[in-house]
C-alpha cells in the first residue's frame, strides 16, 4: 500500500515538473525562439567585432556593419512574426524579445525604425 502511495506522489510530482517546466513549445514558440537564437548570435558578432575593431582600428568596420545587418534583419524577422501570431504564449516571448532588442538598439546608439 505504502508502494502504491509512493508511486501516486512521484506521478504527480512528475507530471507538474513535467507541465510546468519541461513542456515542449508550441510551434509558434519555437518560431521566436529560432529568431531569438540568430538574434543573440548576431550581438555576439557585434560585440566580437566592436572588441576587434577598437583594437585594430577601421580595418575591421565591415565586420560591425554585417553584424549589424544581422541584428536588424532578426529585429524585421521578430516584428513581421509578431504580427501574425496567434498563442498568447508566443506574442508574450515575441514583446519579451523586442524589448530586449530595443534596448541593446539603445545601449548601442543604434536607430529603431
Amino acid at each position: 500500500m505504502k508502494a502504491l502511495a509512493w508511486i501516486l506522489v512521484l506521478g504527480a510530482i512528475g507530471y507538474f515538473g513535467y507541465t510546468n517546466f519541461v513542456k515542449p513549445l508550441t510551434a509558434e514558440e519555437n518560431e521566436v525562439q529560432m529568431i531569438e537564437n540568430k538574434y543573440d548570435g548576431a550581438v555576439e558578432e557585434y560585440m566580437q567585432a566592436v572588441r576587434k575593431a577598437g583594437g585594430l582600428g577601421m580595418d575591421t568596420i565591415s565586420d560591425v556593419e554585417d553584424a549589424i545587418r544581422k541584428i536588424r534583419g532578426t529585429k524585421a524577422a521578430i516584428l513581421n512574426l509578431k504580427r501574425r501570431l496567434k498563442d498568447e504564449a508566443a506574442i508574450q516571448k515575441a514583446k519579451v524579445l523586442e524589448a530586449k532588442m530595443r534596448q541593446f538598439y539603445g545601449k548601442n546608439d543604434l536607430i529603431w525604425f
